[in-house]
């Protein structure tokens, strides 16, 4: 216990309090408390995943719209979607499912 008081008392004696105090400064805020660097590095990567999806929700609903219109504004193309994906039929038409 005592050699470690002496290698101490060398560390500090070569150490001014100036230096000490911000070693201290630099520790805290670095590794300790609300806003770390891991916590800042964190955060920056939730940001970028965040975006790319605000990018990809766009461009869904960009196409989405884009679909909308298309249907809104083309009978024939509002009937094959009725027809493909709900299989509806016009009168006196039968349909027939074939799953492979």
């Amino acid at each position: 216990m005592k050699n470690l008081f002496e290698k101490l008392k060398l560390i500090t004696g070569k150490l001014n309090k100036y230096w000490i105090a911000i070693i201290i400064f630099v520790i805290f805020t670095f590794f300790v408390g609300e806003s770390t660097i891991w916590k800042r590095i964190s955060y920056d990567r939730q940001i970028n995943r965040l975006e790319q999806e605000i990018e990809h929700y766009t461009r869904q609903k960009e196409m989405n719209e884009k679909r909308l219109q298309d249907l809104q504004s083309d009978n024939e193309s509002l009937e094959k979607l009725a027809r493909e994906q709900y299989r509806m039929t016009k009168k006196n038409e039968e349909l027939f499912i074939i799953e492979e």
